[in-house]
C-alpha cells in the first residue's frame, strides 16, 4: 500500500518550496525556429509537484522577493514532475493531450504492467511513485501517480505569478522521499 503523505495548505505569503503541489501548470518550449518563425509548444499539466531541492527553490524565491542575489544562488528554472491520475496513466491516456499538441500518433499501451502496478502500489517501484495526500486525516488526493520519466522546468517567476494555483505543501519527510526517488531514477545506469 502506498504511503499517505501529509500536506498543509500554505498561505500565499509563504515561500515556494520543494514539495509544493500546483494546479494548472503551463509548460512551453521552443520546438523549432528559423529566421522568420518560432514554433512554441505549450500544454498544461493539471497537477505538478516541485522536486528541486528546498534550498535552491527558497534561494530563488528570496532573489525575486528582494530583487537582489548572489550569482551562485541563481537557478534559471525549478524542476517539477506532473502528477497523473493513476487509472488514466495505466491505460496510457495521460499523455494524449501532449501527443496531440506535438502532432504525434499515440500508440495505446499499458504504461505499467501487472507486476509494475503491484510494485508501484507498495511504493517500491523505481520509476513510479503512487501518491495519496491527506490534510488533517482527510484524503484530498488519491488514485494519483508520479512518473519520474516525465519532468519539466519553469522559472520561479512563473510560480510566483501563479501562487494562487498552489494547492498543498507536503510535509518535509514526504517531499524529501519523492525527491530522493526522483534523483535515484535519474542516476540509474542505462543498460543497452
Amino acid at each position: 500500500m502506498s504511503t499517505k503523505s501529509l500536506v498543509s495548505v500554505p498561505a500565499t505569503t509563504e515561500k515556494i518550496c520543494q514539495g509544493d503541489v500546483f494546479k494548472n501548470v503551463r509548460y512551453n518550449y521552443i520546438d523549432a525556429e528559423d529566421d522568420d518563425n518560432v514554433d512554441v509548444v505549450e500544454y498544461e499539466f493539471p497537477l505538478a509537484i516541485i522536486v528541486s531541492q528546498a534550498c535552491d527553490v527558497i534561494g530563488m524565491d528570496d532573489i525575486f522577493s528582494t530583487g537582489r542575489g548572489k550569482p551562485t544562488k541563481f537557478m534559471p528554472s525549478i524542476l517539477l514532475c506532473p502528477i497523473y491520475n493513476k487509472t488514466i496513466a495505466k491505460k496510457g491516456d495521460h499523455l494524449s493531450d501532449v501527443f496531440y499538441e506535438l502532432d504525434i500518433s499515440l500508440i495505446n499501451e499499458d504504461v505499467y504492467h501487472k507486476d509494475d502496478y503491484k510494485i508501484a502500489e507498495r511504493d517500491w517501484h523505481y520509476r513510479f511513485h503512487v501518491l495519496e495526500l491527506a490534510l488533517n486525516e482527510t484524503s484530498v488526493l488519491s488514485d494519483a501517480i508520479i512518473d519520474f520519466k516525465h519532468y519539466f522546468s519553469v522559472p520561479i517567476s512563473y510560480l510566483k505569478k501563479n501562487i494562487d494555483n498552489r494547492l498543498y505543501h507536503l510535509d518535509d519527510i514526504f517531499s524529501e522521499q519523492i525527491t530522493l526517488k526522483f534523483a535515484t531514477y535519474l542516476s540509474r545506469v542505462a543498460i543497452p
